[in-house]
């Protein structure tokens, strides 16, 4: 309790105070370089020629295939390549805005039509870091995380993720769902979101499974329409067990198998979560996304704008000394 108490008096200490902050921006978390991809769909789904995007270091690919990330960039996003025996389709619903001399990230929520058998799909606007895995087969269509490795390598013990950030999000309580592959109107609220799991992980040497301990938590979600840019903005991170703060929220619980990552034998593992603690940090999984609503279920039309994405640490503190 001591410790935890120590943690947020940190939070609330005014930055003159924090003589020992320093900033780190995550790779490419400025958003001012993006890979543009152009892929032409199949005849049957009539043949266009669409645009998907990655944030990564400045390039143009002209040609259909599986994209995958420089060693230096740990950004994936729901933008995907799909194919299905011979077919071929593109869908996303991130990409880059003009920001000031720059760029933003702009994600949204929105329904895409495919021509055959007439179906409708609820994409969300999602960045994350990890490695979306192409080409999307028929599987993602109804476990879409399968083809999503979670998290990247990272130690350290930051006690932010600083960013800017503006929003348009609906205020009701319907949701659209194209599960049935049509648009249909359920009960439920939408909104944006933004979490980041630091883990300890180890992976079982006969299974292969991957399990992990919570050992930092962040977490926002954002309901209302934010029409301004909100620049440097802290989300704190809270490190050790939480479970019991009086500010846990249902969906800071432990992940025990929606998420997944490839496990040292290449192959895709549902992660584990055992418990909180405070081991030292291996991997990091964060996401932000303009639905919170579940898959293929949102409020159309809403949107998240983030940029200049960093982490927050005071050198002064140390969370083993807490």
């Amino acid at each position: 309790m001591i410790r935890k108490l120590c943690i947020y008096l940190l939070m609330a200490l005014p930055p003159m105070l924090m003589a020992q902050e320093r900033e780190e921006m995550i790779p490419y978390g400025d958003m001012d370089q993006w890979i543009a991809r152009y892929i032409k769909e199949s005849k049957i789904l009539g043949g266009a020629t669409k645009t998907l995007y990655a944030i990564g270091s400045t390039d143009t690919i002209r040609e259909n295939g599986v994209y995958i990330p420089a060693e230096d960039n740990p950004w994936g996003c729901s933008n995907t390549y799909a194919k299905w025996i011979v077919e071929t389709a593109a869908g996303g619903a991130v990409q880059p805005e003009p920001r000031g001399v720059g760029y933003a990230c702009r994600m949204e929520n929105k329904i895409n039509h495919i021509n055959v058998g007439d179906m409708y799909v609820m994409v969300t606007g999602s960045i994350f870091l990890g490695k979306n895995l192409e080409p999307a087969g028929i599987i993602a269509k109804s476990k879409p995380f399968t083809i999503i490795d979670f998290g990247v390598p990272f130690t350290g013990h930051p006690i932010a993720l600083r960013l800017d950030y503006k929003a348009k999000v609906k205020d009701s309580d319907v949701v659209t769902s194209t599960a049935r592959n049509k648009p249909e109107q359920e009960v439920g609220r939408d909104c944006a979101e933004i979490f980041v799991f630091f883990q300890h992980r180890w992976e079982d040497p006969t299974t292969g499974k991957i399990y992990a301990r919570r050992v930092g938590t962040a977490s926002e979600r954002i309901y209302h329409d934010i029409s301004e840019w909100i620049n440097n903005h802290d989300i704190p991170i809270r490190w050790g067990n939480i479970s019991n703060d009086p500010d846990f929220q249902p969906y800071e619980k432990l992940n025990k198998s929606v998420m997944m990552a490839r496990n040292s034998q290449g192959k895709m593992v549902e992660i584990e979560e055992v418990g909180f603690s405070l081991d030292e940090p291996t991997h990091v999984i964060m996401q932000i996304s303009s639905s919170c609503a579940g898959v293929f279920r949102a409020h159309e039309g809403n949107k998240l704008w983030v940029d200049n994405l960093r982490w927050v640490y005071n050198d002064s503190v140390s969370v083993s000394n807490l």
